[in-house]
Formats: structure tokens, C-alpha cells, sequence
């Protein structure tokens, strides 16, 4: 995987993290591990890491239990603002190191949100994959959310502009039971109809999340 950036574009970390688990190809996860290796700083200066991009340091401490990426998140709750954007962190970091006590202040940010677009919707379904089920209550509201607006975006497909992100949280809905896949898997194949031709070594991020989802999306199937 050849695409060196000085700073990254947003999901490129989180493309290549989704490829790797999807396909297993070592290269995905070097590219995930060099970058991360070589950022100084998480604030918005040249080489720094784009917030959509922030779980990927909870995979690169999975994979190398390198102590630097655990503080790495740390410092990360504490020196951002809670955004529609962190939230997927944020939750992360819940179910993994706080007991969940803030499940309520994150299902409040989508909640009390009065229109998403498409990054919102994005940033929706991948808060909801990292929420333990255990706390229902909260889980449930966030997936019923998703369903809602979902439903109402997939009303303009083929041709919304946000085609990308409706298509890639379609998929990964139906990957870890949000949507179904006999309904809604459907929607998932048109917008991979829409990239299936491109070149996958443009290192486009929303594009592997994609590729990823429906690779995941048809091994399930067999």
C-alpha cells in the first residue's frame, strides 16, 4: 500500500484499519502503525491525525501493546471537544476504560442533533459499533436513530451527493446487525457498483471503509 501523506485526509487511518481486519494484508497495517509512529502531536498541525481517525490508535495499542498509544488516547479525551466527530472515541474509550458512565452524554450529542449529514451519519454508526450492548437502553436509542435517518437519506440514492457515506454506513449496519442484510444490502451493492472501478491504491479512505464493509458484507454471505 504506496500513499505517504504529511497530514492525513480524514478516514485514511480508519480505511486502512477496516481493509486490514476485512483482507488480513500486513501492508494495511503497516501503513496504519508507520503513521501513527510518526506523529509528535494530535493537535492540527502539519502530520497530525484527523479526529475521524482517532480510533486508530486503539488498534495500533491492540496489535503492539506499545504503552506511547495508550497515553496517546488518554491525552486524547482530555484535549478535545466532544463532537458528533470524536464521539466513536469517545464510546471506545467508555466501553473499554471507563465503565461506560458517559453512555447518556454521547447518545445526547446525536439526540439533541436537529439535521445530520452524511459525516454525521458516519460518525453515527461507528459510535454505535463501539457501544457494548449490555446497556441497552442506549444502544437501542442510538441504532433506532440510525434507522430513522438512514431511511430518509436513502430516499434521494442513486443520486445524493452524500452517496459515499449513505452507502458505507448502510454496509456496516448490516455488518453488525443495525440494519438487515436481506433489506438493505441491496443499497450497500449499488454504491459499490459506484467505486468498484477506481484504483484501490489511491489510499482514499471512505472508499476502503467501503471495500472493506463489502468484502465483510460478502463473506457472511457464503
Amino acid at each position: 500500500m504506496e500513499c505517504r501523506y504529511e497530514t492525513l485526509k480524514p478516514y485514511q487511518l480508519t480505511g486502512a484499519v477496516q481493509m486490514y481486519e476485512a483482507l488480513g494484508e500486513e501492508s494495511y497495517k503497516e501503513f496504519v502503525l508507520n503513521h501513527l509512529g510518526g506523529l509528535k502531536a494530535l493537535e492540527g498541525t502539519a502530520g497530525s491525525l484527523p479526529m475521524q481517525d482517532y480510533l486508530a490508535y486503539f488498534f495500533a495499542y491492540g496489535q503492539t501493546d506499545n504503552e506511547e498509544y495508550r497515553q496517546k488516547i488518554d491525552t486524547a479525551m482530555i484535549s478535545n471537544e466532544w463532537t458528533l466527530e470524536f464521539m466513536p472515541f469517545v464510546t471506545a474509550y467508555e466501553t473499554s476504560y471507563n465503565r461506560k458512565e458517559h453512555y447518556n452524554e454521547i447518545a445526547a450529542m446525536f439526540r439533541n442533533k436537529e439535521a445530520f449529514t452524511g459525516n454525521d451519519l458516519v460518525a453515527l454508526i461507528e459510535t454505535i459499533s463501539q457501544m457494548s450492548e449490555e446497556i441497552y437502553e442506549y444502544y437501542r436509542e442510538l441504532r433506532d436513530l440510525f434507522k430513522v435517518i438512514v431511511k430518509e437519506k436513502m430516499k434521494d440514492l442513486p443520486d445524493s451527493p452524500e452517496i459515499l457515506e449513505i452507502g458505507y454506513s448502510i454496509l456496516k449496519a448490516c455488518n453488525i446487525g443495525v440494519l438487515q442484510r436481506d433489506k438493505y444490502s441491496n443499497f450497500g451493492e449499488l454504491v459499490w457498483n459506484n467505486i468498484a472501478g477506481n484504483d484501490n491504491q489511491t489510499c482514499v479512505g471512505l472508499e476502503n471503509m467501503i471495500r472493506a464493509q463489502y468484502t465483510i458484507l460478502k463473506k457472511q454471505e457464503v
